[in-house]
């Protein structure tokens, strides 16, 4: 407060300064009561969250199971992806009663790591690392996710339900098939001869004549890596040849498991019998400088069966 006081000499100046308050409430008074802590769900609310939780996954799961192609398994991790991400939002903010905590904490954790096995499945279908379901399951069933969810099963006790669509871990599979093994024969009456040589090949493959303007392959064999093999009577006609190369071959799929690629050459190829000579046709798997064949990658979609 300035205090302004006037005579003949001039004028004198008189500050006073006040106390400043800092505290708005109506009292006066500074609160220094502290805030409650929020109250925790009862055993019911909390079971009601945990059934929730185990409708999003449990469905999810049970996609990834039952996929039948890469296509399929796709779509499959995409789902579990989300229902991981879903499952989190239910859970982060809420206040677990004293009997699950132990079993809260398991379950953050199996969702909160960016690389957990649950999420982490659609990135490796998209790489090609995991492209059908029983290498999605192995996948998903032995990580750090999955096993942090088991562990919250134990805590949880008889106390809740939860986690039963999860099972134990499942181990990798390296399954084969014998060299010059027909996925599907097809009809083979002609004359023609087609050669595939996969002897500096490093992973098994799968080749497929498939007739041009076509999606079925008319014959399909699997070549052991490092073997070659001859398929004979090939039918006359215009073919595409398609390819697939990786580890672990499911005959239920139909297809690798594991570190797959799809590929088909460029060009298609030929075969014409007459009266005096038939067709023959090699081709060496090999990558090659100076090789006079070209191949495209091809989508899972489009590859034919």
């Amino acid at each position: 407060m300035l205090l302004l006081l006037c005579s003949a000499g001039g004028v004198a100046a008189f500050v006073v300064v006040g106390d400043r308050r800092t505290d708005a409430s109506p009292s006066g008074k500074a609160s220094s009561e502290p805030s409650s802590p929020p109250k925790a769900m009862s055993v019911a609310e909390y079971q009601a969250v945990l059934t929730e939780v185990d409708g999003l996954l449990g469905p999810a799961w049970q996609k990834v199971v039952g996929a039948g192609n890469r296509t399929a398994t796709s779509e499959a991790a995409m789902a579990l992806s989300q229902a991981a991400r879903d499952s989190e939002s239910r859970l982060a903010y809420l206040t677990a009663p004293e009997e699950a905590k132990d079993g809260h904490e398991h379950l953050m954790r199996a969702f909160s790591s960016s690389s957990n096995g649950f999420s982490n499945l659609a990135v490796t279908v998209q790489r090609g690392e995991v492209c059908a379901s029983s290498s999605a399951v192995s996948q998903v069933t032995g990580s750090v996710a999955a096993n942090e969810v088991r562990e919250a099963v134990k805590a949880f006790g008889s106390t809740f339900t939860f986690g039963a669509w999860l099972p134990g871990p499942a181990p990798q599979q390296d399954r084969k098939l014998g060299n010059g093994t027909y996925v599907k024969k097809g009809t083979l009456n002609g004359s023609g001869e087609f050669t595939i040589n996969n002897g500096g090949g490093k992973t098994d493959v799968v080749v497929s004549l498939v007739p041009n303007g076509t999606k079925a392959a008319a014959t399909t064999v699997y070549i052991s890596a490092g073997q070659t093999f001859k398929v004979k009577r090939v039918r006359d006609g215009s073919y595409q040849i398609y390819m697939a190369t990786g580890s672990d071959w499911d005959s239920g799929a139909a297809g690798f498991t594991r570190d797959c690629h799809l590929s088909k050459f460029t060009d298609p190829i030929e075969f014409k019998t007459t009266s005096r000579q038939y067709t023959t046709w090699e081709i060496t798997l090999k990558p090659s400088t100076g090789g006079n064949a070209h191949t495209d990658s091809v989508d899972p979609a489009d590859f034919p069966q």
